[in-house]
């Protein structure tokens, strides 16, 4: 069934108003296709309840069939609300497995998928269901309450809804993805059976079911066995069950397991420097299309490095909450890693095939586009730590102010500290020639730096300093009081607090990127007077990151001379 597109299944569980319809709707003669199709299709029914619509799913040994166990199986009659119990006799007490009560020998074997549970206690709903823990542990399933389903990460680093709880007009369903699903059954040897009842009448004038009942056996169909009793211009009602069979193999999960298949993986070309052939060309990141250093061969190296235009990490800026953009390297959340990338003198981000072709194919699509001649070389820093094997220890501002923040929260610093220690990751470079983009960074930079400032602190600070703070200074003068208070020149203290200033009239100038008469003009001369937006952020982190330090060692003076008279 259609996750998003539940109306097939609201459809058969509404009565028609005209008689003719009536008449034919409870022939029930679209339930076998129902029942097929929905089989096949991405979600898979486990459980149902609605008006005219029973549908309940265990998960039975892959040997039960209906030719050997259908007549055991159509006495079947149980609900997800059963479980789990403490049985207890005159002189004994034991534990009950789910599923010995269910009328069919057969399925006292069966594996429950959903407990319903019901607690009084509840504020709200007090019914509510639970997913087998073998299930959804061996799955790698968790339960997200603002979906209202068990969820996973997929290839790319999305939530996927694996087992889904949909609440309807007059009941609910319970939807699981089929190839989740199938890779449990094939690795436990089970198969899917469901029980179905659908009874069919007028609700409001159904006065019960009287004599001149036309029952049936149907023809087993698709896996199917239905028994059918009809009461022509009363109603009728079906009862049956359905074997669905895994479309996974218990080899096809142990191959997926172990990276077996992988050589039907896609793998994307890349233009490419071939430094081994000294060439530029466009070369597959497949394996076995280039080599290691220790193979020989006329391949390119697998460490050929290819070069792409700058906006080819805005995706990945876009979304920090799925992507994590370090220093070197990228991370998506439960899918993928990108070891190394780096920046080169002509502005172009570049990787290495080796590296490219860890990433999912679609992944590999997405940096194809951006893909480009070599304009320069590889970084120095990229030269030196990946080819020379050396330690590059050359100053850049925005690690060395991360560094720095990093260090205060470590000493626990009581004038700045920041909730959420994820922000310092979220803070990079702008690379592109995108205003946005550099508003975006302008924004996070601020939120790192000067809203960690510790307001309350600092105008307590002030006061012990001698100094009188008014009532509306906040963070910056606040900051900069306690500096003159610290002994600093008060032109001196403004001069430090200046590049905390600039960045906070900045971010509030690209707020929510009104580009207003303002905030353009700051835009131009940002360009007009370090070229780049890059350049200009550098050269404020480094600013920053100047100031911070005489900051620190101001506050840490301060406190090792307190400590000394004390």
């Amino acid at each position: 069934m259609d996750l998003l597109n539940p109306e097939k299944l609201i459809a058969i569980s509404q009565a028609p108003n005209d008689s003719e319809a009536f008449d034919e709707w409870c022939s029930q003669n679209d339930i076998l296709p129902f029942l097929s199709e929905e089989a096949e299709d991405e979600y898979v029914l486990i459980y149902v309840s609605l008006d005219h619509v029973y549908m309940y799913a265990l998960l039975v040994p892959d040997d039960v069939n209906l030719e050997d166990h259908g007549n055991d199986l159509m006495g079947w009659s149980s609900n997800p609300f059963s479980g789990w119990s403490l049985v207890a006799s005159q002189d004994d007490v034991w534990i009950e497995r789910p599923c010995q009560s269910e009328g069919s020998e057969v399925l006292k074997t069966a594996t429950q998928i959903i407990f319903g549970r019901s607690f009084e206690g509840h504020t709200s709903d007090s019914s509510y269901f639970e997913v087998n823990q073998e299930i959804i542990q061996v799955l790698d399933l968790h339960y997200v309450s603002e979906r209202n389903a068990w969820c996973r990460l997929d290839q790319h680093g999305d939530i996927e809804d694996c087992i889904s709880v949909l609440d309807l007009k007059g009941g609910r369903a319970i939807l699981v993805k089929a190839n989740v699903l199938d890779k449990y059954c094939a690795a436990s040897r089970t198969k899917l059976l469901r029980m179905f009842d659908f009874t069919r009448y007028r609700k409001g004038s159904f006065s019960g079911w009287g004599n001149g009942q036309d029952e049936s056996d149907l023809p087993k169909h698709d896996g199917i066995a239905m028994r059918l009793t009809v009461q022509p211009g009363v109603g009728s009602y079906s009862r049956g069950v359905q074997l669905i069979e895994p479309k996974m193999s218990a080899s096809s999960v142990c191959s997926e397991t172990w990276g077996i298949n992988d050589d039907q993986r896609e793998y994307a070309s890349f233009i490419a420097q071939d430094w081994k052939n000294k060439r530029i060309a466009e070369i597959s990141c497949a394996p076995g299309a280039t080599v290691n250093y220790f193979t020989e061969s006329d391949l390119p190296f697998e460490l050929s490095p290819a070069y792409f235009r700058p906006e080819v990490l805005s995706k990945y800026k876009a979304d920090r909450q799925k992507y994590t953009l370090e220093d070197r390297s990228i991370t998506c959340r439960g899918a993928w890693y990108l070891k190394s990338y780096d920046i080169n003198e002509a502005g172009q981000v570049h990787t290495y095939l080796v590296d490219l072709r860890q990433l999912p194919y679609e992944e590999q699509l997405h940096w194809k586009q951006f893909n480009e001649l070599p304009k320069a070389g590889l970084s120095k820093r990229a030269f030196t730590t990946d080819f020379e094997g050396q330690w590059r220890d050359e100053y850049d501002a925005l690690p060395a102010l991360k560094s720095r923040l990093r260090e205060l929260i470590k000493a626990k610093c009581p004038w700045w500290d920041l909730p959420n220690t994820d922000q310092i990751q979220e803070v990079h470079y702008p690379v592109t020639a995108s205003r946005d983009e550099w508003a975006n960074e302008i924004m996070a930079l601020d939120q790192l730096v000067v809203e960690g400032l510790n307001q309350k602190w600092l105008k307590a600070k002030a006061v012990e300093l001698g100094q009188k703070p008014s009532a509306t200074m906040r963070q910056l003068k606040l900051l900069e009081a306690c500096m003159v208070g610290l002994g600093f020149e008060e032109e001196h203290a403004h001069g430090l607090i200046s590049p905390f200033h600039e960045l906070h009239n900045l971010r509030s100038l690209v707020r929510g990127h009104r580009w207003g008469s303002d905030a353009a003009s700051e835009s131009k001369r940002v360009l007009h007077e370090f070229g780049e937006y890059k350049i200009h952020f550098k050269s404020l982190c480094q600013r920053c990151d100047e100031s911070l330090e005489l900051i620190v060692a101001g506050f840490s003076e301060h406190e090792i001379a307190a400590q000394g008279g004390n």
